[in-house]
């Protein structure tokens, strides 16, 4: 399972204006509007926020990745933001929060929740990939950055 395959252009929010941390993934939650009802949106919403209030997803670095469990969905689904400005976002290191990364996956499948988790962790430690992200121009140039890094990051690990 590769992120950028999971990740589509209308799931990027590039330079979101928000100043709170629920009002982000907020925003993420909605850009599911067209593959998923909102009946179920308002239950992926709830499962994102009350994972959130359990423990911050302010993982450092200038990065946050929320995310939650629910039957509301039947595979994963990713979305992105780059915001304009840095949030507070209770994160381990104290510093606010400008890329975030959202993920929902069916309760039945811990195992890919899991992986996708570790994955985005691995990417997001490289320096240069964190700082091409906060300058892309486009959607599908981030998903094609994502691309770019998860082929190289696959290749070294074959090796």
């Amino acid at each position: 399972m590769t992120i950028y395959q999971l990740l589509s252009p209308k799931n990027i929010l590039l330079d979101l204006e928000v100043e709170y941390k629920f009002d982000a993934i907020n925003a993420l939650v909605d850009t599911f509007v067209d593959v998923i009802e909102n009946e179920l949106l308002e239950e992926i919403r709830l499962a994102i926020i009350l994972r959130e209030k359990i423990m911050s997803t302010g993982v450092g670095q200038g990065l946050a990745i929320p995310h939650g469990k629910t039957d509301a969905v039947t595979q994963n689904h990713v979305a992105f933001a780059r915001l304009k400005e840095p949030i507070e976002f209770n994160s381990i290191d104290s510093k606010p929060v400008q890329l975030i990364f959202l993920m929902v996956s069916p309760c039945s499948d811990q195992r890919s929740h899991i992986r996708l988790l570790s994955r985005v962790s691995t990417l997001m430690n490289y320096d240069d990939f964190r700082s091409n992200l906060l300058v892309v121009p486009s959607e599908v140039d981030l998903v094609e950055l994502f691309r770019e890094k998860e082929f190289h990051q696959f290749n070294q690990i074959r090796r």
